[in-house]
């Protein structure tokens, strides 16, 4: 091989060695603009989980015992999450804030819309005529939160006094076989107990979330003021879930059979008021299944 040759061999490889660099970096440089497209379409996709959802998901977490360590902290999130919830992100319909809706014949004075249901969690949305009172009523060894989204109305909500708590399982099964003793005995030995009223005021969609526990604020009364009113609800468990030693959870209602002072009153257990019934709607927001 002459000497020209082996130059042009030499040429050849470098060039060729060259070209194979470039191509492998315009392909590093396309995967890496590629990657980061992806992260920002992933970023963007987060960003844009309509609140309903993002409320949904942590609503299942905050109520996994598998998470219960830290239900806490997830039930103050979820609280914090409902705080911004607004009728647009359920697809309100909003010719339920017209008056002339409920003065239709046979129009039912409350209206029920099922969100979403399992055995853990109820999510659901209440629609009250104007002036219409939900009578007052109990959530048995429940978690609730309730969010107004549209209209206005007064809330007033009864702690049991003196407080119980529950402070041990033992504790816990004692309470609960006296309450199958006394369901077992029939309606007619309906409960009487004292309470006080522990919030008293009018909620708007601008109000942060109400929030009741099984011993703090669980007796509740709702009236919407002088225009058609909507609530989001999240209770935990669900009505008709089962209680271990009582059985299923049946809501009970009540009235104010003796005002002891301004603050403490005493309930009584009562049947379903004849005033109280619900036709049902549609859920119309994103799918949350």
């Amino acid at each position: 091989m002459t000497f020209a040759d082996s130059c042009a061999l030499l040429s050849c490889r470098f060039i060729s060695r060259f070209i194979r660099r470039k191509k492998l970096l315009c392909i590093n440089t396309s995967r890496f603009h590629m990657d980061n497209k992806h992260e920002a379409k992933s970023a963007m996709e987060i960003v844009n989980v309509p609140p309903i959802i993002s409320t949904y998901r942590h609503a299942l977490r905050t109520f996994d015992d598998k998470f219960k360590n830290d239900f806490s902290t997830n039930l103050s999130k979820l609280k914090s999450m409902m705080d911004t919830l607004k009728a647009d992100d359920f697809s309100f319909d909003h010719t339920f804030k017209d008056p002339g809706t409920w003065r239709r014949p046979n129009k039912a004075p409350c209206t029920y819309i099922e969100v979403f249901q399992n055995n853990k969690v109820n999510m659901s949305i209440f629609i009250l005529k104007p002036g219409f009172k939900m009578p007052l009523h109990d959530h048995p060894h429940m978690h609730g939160l309730l969010k107004v989204i549209s209209g206005a109305v007064r809330i007033r909500s009864f702690t049991e006094f003196p407080l119980k708590e529950v402070v041990s399982k033992v504790d816990f099964k004692v309470r609960a076989k006296h309450e199958a003793a006394r369901l077992a005995q029939g309606l007619h030995k309906r409960r009487r107990l004292f309470a006080q009223i522990s919030q008293d005021h009018v909620c708007t969609d601008n109000s942060q979330t109400c929030i009741l526990t099984p011993t703090v604020s669980n007796y509740h009364e709702i009236e919407a003021l002088h225009e058609p009113a909507a609530f989001f609800d999240i209770l935990a468990p669900p009505y008709d879930t089962f209680i271990e030693g009582i059985g299923p959870r049946r809501c009970r209602y009540y009235y104010v059979a003796n005002e002891i002072s301004s603050s403490l009153v005493e309930l009584q257990e009562t049947t379903v008021p004849e005033c109280f019934y619900c036709d049902q709607a549609p859920y119309l927001g994103p799918n949350l299944s």
